[in-house]
């Protein structure tokens, strides 16, 4: 069946990666720090984003949650930030990338999240995006994150 003319589709920016390709490991329990991932700037003002979380784990047993994604909006008032995330302070909640204990140690995973609604305070909104890494194990150094923007509107 062929999409109609006005029927409302999904469109797709490009994706942006957001980290440099070495990124560390984060034990379970804690936090990805600002050095892994770029600040990422929503040029296209796109109300919504997916995320892939390109990963793996050295060994053990993925036992609980998932990864949380978070975001730190930035230069709302020119240069000023929020706070980065912390254990008091998570920012706004992204989603979760879900793992799974059928998720085999050493295997390079593909997890999507997405479409999810970006907060935003401005045009060309900037953002640091944060994990908290509950899933009962280590994720492995090298993991990667990418970004690709997201508009919903009317088919031609």
């Amino acid at each position: 069946m062929a999409i109609g003319a006005n029927s409302s589709i999904w469109f797709y920016g490009t994706e942006d990666a957001l980290d440099d390709g070495t990124t560390s490991a984060i034990n379970n329990a804690a936090y990805s720090t600002t050095t892994d991932v770029a600040a990422w700037t929503n040029d296209d003002d796109a109300p919504y984003a997916s995320f892939v979380l390109t990963m793996q784990y050295p060994s053990g047993t993925i036992t609980t949650g998932g990864i949380i994604l978070f975001a730190t909006l930035l230069n709302n008032n020119g240069t000023i930030d929020e706070p980065a995330t912390a254990a008091t302070w998570q920012g706004h909640w992204i989603g979760n990338f879900a793992t799974g204990t059928g998720m085999a140690a050493t295997t390079d995973y593909a997890l999507e999240l997405g479409p999810v609604e970006l907060p935003m305070k401005k045009s060309s909104q900037e953002y640091q995006f944060y994990f908290l890494n509950s899933c009962g194990v280590t994720i492995s150094a090298n993991w990667q994150l990418d970004v690709t923007p997201m508009a919903y509107g009317p088919h031609a």
